[in-house]
């Protein structure tokens, strides 16, 4: 797979809005929809997401919708779990989500079971593969702070969204981090 036609997700799991009805979810959506189809006009064809609640599963869903409202079945999505049954321990809604992007993904497994690091060896996969990153980065550490420092390492082209979309999240501290 040419990398250079690659983009992934990034993001916090933690999106205090509801994604689906509300305004502030509609506005987020468009947000990204609207990322993900300037990648899509620059050339991305093959979209990897990390398979976390939150941002990566709404990441993976736009894409699915974009690939069957254009009737584009070169779009991929490329779903990377960091291990065998990540998801189990989730509530019943956010299993669904997971199982319906699934059904539209390759998946890649990187390990049989949970261990040290595997979701920092996720993102880092994903990161080597693709040439864009999409996210959803408030500066806030963790996971996704590291994935992006990664990505900025690599030269990878960073969109963050977060900008555009922080005046939505209620709950943010004063210093504008989730």
């Amino acid at each position: 797979m040419d990398k250079t036609r690659a983009c992934c997700f990034s993001g916090h799991r933690s999106v205090h809005f509801d994604m689906d009805f509300s305004h502030m979810g509609y506005v987020f959506q468009g947000v990204l929809k609207k990322a993900i189809q300037q990648a899509i006009a620059d050339g991305y064809r093959f979209f990897y997401g990390g398979l976390a609640r939150g941002f990566d599963i709404i990441a993976a869903e736009v894409v699915i919708k974009e690939k069957y409202s254009r009737n584009d079945v070169d779009l991929t999505i490329i779903s990377v779990a960091p291990f065998r049954g990540h998801e189990l321990k989730w509530g019943q809604p956010w299993r669904e989500r997971h199982d319906a992007v699934l059904k539209a993904s390759e998946i890649q497994v990187l390990n049989d079971r949970f261990i040290q690091g595997c979701y920092h060896e996720r993102n880092r996969h994903m990161v080597d593969n693709s040439s864009r990153l999409i996210g959803f980065y408030s500066g806030k550490s963790g996971g996704t702070k590291h994935t992006f420092d990664y990505a900025r390492d690599r030269g990878i082209d960073i969109v963050n969204i977060w900008d555009e979309v922080q005046w939505l999240d209620p709950m943010r501290t004063k210093n504008g981090h989730l």
